[in-house]
C-alpha cells in the first residue's frame, strides 16, 4: 500500500507517514504488514481527544497558538511565515524584501523563483502581518 492510499484509508495527512518513515516507525514507500499496524495505532493516537491534549498541555500557550497557526503550512512556508513575524517583532528598522526571502528559501529548500511562490510569500507576509495585529490588539485589551 502506497502513503498516497494510507493516507486514504487512516484519514491521515501524508505528510504524517513521511515523518514516521523519518523517525523509523515504517520503512520504505510502501506499507508492510508491520507497518499498516504501526499506522492503524498512530491513527488511534493521533485521533484522540484526550491524547491530543494531554499532549499541548505541556507547551506553553503561546507555543500552542504558534502550532495551531501555522499547522496548515509546510516547512517552506513555515520558514517564511516566521522570518517575517520574527523580523517584525524585532523592529530593526530594516526591510525584508521578498526577494531576498525567495533567495533564501531557494538556497535552503531548494525551490526556484516563480510567480506561484512569489505570490505565496505575500500571502505569508499578509498573514504574518495580520497575526502581530491581531496579538498586539489583544494584549491593548
Amino acid at each position: 500500500m502506497t502513503f498516497e492510499e494510507a493516507s486514504r484509508r487512516f484519514n491521515l495527512p501524508a505528510k504524517v507517514f513521511y515523518r514516521l518513515r523519518e523517525l523509523g516507525l515504517i520503512t520504505g514507500t510502501t506499507l508492510t504488514d508491520a507497518d499498516v499496524k504501526t499506522v492503524e495505532l498512530v491513527s488511534r493516537v493521533f485521533g484522540d481527544p484526550v491524547l491530543l491534549r494531554t499532549r499541548l498541555a505541556r507547551f506553553s500557550k503561546a507555543r500552542r497558538e504558534d502550532l495551531v497557526r501555522t499547522a496548515d503550512l509546510n516547512k517552506w512556508e513555515s520558514y517564511i511565515f516566521n522570518r517575517y513575524r520574527n523580523h517584525i517583532m524585532k523592529k530593526s528598522g530594516k526591510r525584508l524584501y521578498v526577494k531576498r526571502i525567495a533567495s533564501e528559501i531557494n538556497y535552503y529548500y531548494g525551490i526556484e523563483k516563480s510567480f506561484t511562490v512569489i505570490r505565496r510569500i505575500y500571502q505569508l507576509r499578509k498573514r504574518a502581518y495580520k497575526s502581530l495585529r491581531k496579538k498586539e490588539s489583544n494584549l491593548a485589551r
